[in-house]
């Protein structure tokens, strides 16, 4: 088995389907931006904590003793703080990238080029940078566009706020932050308090994750064990009901096959077929190098949802 994954895995047909119909979303997460120098869900967490500590909010002792907790107790714990002394904390410059890595790994701009919708529970705005920049699609309708014709990215629109969480807004372009963004601190969901609240049953983060996985292709990249807590909020609360394939990119050590095969059977259950490729030789900027590969295959085929599709959003909102 571990001689049988490539070092670019195949594109699965049903994503290319997807894409050619306008049904095609990106689920981003904090691996991808990891790759441009941004931090882990864990390092975030206490790159947040040292925050406070260097501002003598907590002592040593304390930051020493607090580092060991797990990512979320310990950004609802940081959070606490900061709202118990009037902190607003620089999440702009805690989740900063490197400037050298963002030139050499242009990774973001290669995935808005699958001209997809994108879903981020990230909390950075480097994907919103690249869909600014994308000129947009000229007003022709999906019947109108040449088979033979590359499809060219739609201006990117961007979601940040709970109540922009809308299935109308599950556009070609369109760029939802799920959690919320740096631009808006207010918008973040970062604690466990925070998380409860979000997706609770019925609100428009759920129910735009029903529509989500019941109706298109979900394709996951950049999650991997750090995000398996919110990876199982999302799942959980859009859990596929009709059978469509989603699928999420997997990094493995080829020794490691063996593991990798138990994770695979757990996120079967949950609909999401695994799509490993190794990180053996060159870690998980290999990433990059699948994104450059896939947006060749991808983005070209990629054309705007049909008009009964528009249709069925816009009668389910009414």
């Amino acid at each position: 088995m571990a001689n049988n994954i490539p070092d670019i895995p195949s594109v699965p047909d049903p994503i290319i389907e997807s894409v050619s119909r306008g049904k095609l979303i990106l689920f981003i997460g904090a691996g991808v931006s990891r790759i441009i120098g941004c931090p882990s869900w864990k390092d975030f967490a206490v790159r947040f904590l040292k925050y406070l500590y260097e501002k003598r909010n907590i002592n040593f002792h304390e930051f020493e003793n607090l580092k060991q907790l797990e990512p979320k107790k310990l950004l609802s714990i940081c959070n606490q703080i900061c709202n118990k002394q009037s902190i607003v904390p620089d999440f702009k410059n805690l989740l900063s990238a490197d400037k050298k890595l963002k030139e050499k790994y242009p990774i973001y701009e290669k995935l808005y080029s699958f001209n997809a919708v994108y879903i981020t529970t990230n909390l950075d705005v480097y994907l919103d940078e690249v869909a600014n920049k994308v000129v947009p699609l000229p007003l022709t309708s999906s019947i109108e566009v040449s088979e033979n014709q590359p499809s060219i990215p739609a201006r990117g629109k961007l979601f940040q706020s709970k109540d922009e969480l809308l299935i109308t807004n599950l556009q070609q372009g369109a760029v939802l932050h799920l959690h919320g963004s740096i631009n808006d601190i207010n918008s973040v969901v970062i604690t466990t308090a925070d998380y409860l609240q979000h997706y609770q049953w019925g609100i428009k983060p759920t129910v735009l994750l029903e529509e989500v996985f019941n109706h298109c292709t979900v394709l996951f990249v950049g999650y991997g064990l750090e995000e398996y807590e919110i990876l199982e909020y999302i799942v959980s609360k859009g859990h596929n009901k009709r059978g469509i394939n989603h699928f999420m990119l997997y990094p493995v050590f080829r020794q490691e096959i063996n593991l990798y095969e138990f994770q695979k059977m757990y996120y079967a259950d949950l609909g999401i077929e695994l799509v490993p490729y190794p990180i053996d030789e060159c870690g998980y900027e290999h990433l990059f190098a699948v994104i450059e590969e896939w947006a060749k295959q991808i983005g070209s085929k990629a054309r705007p949802q049909n008009f009964y599709d528009r249709i069925r959003l816009i009668d389910e909102v009414i």
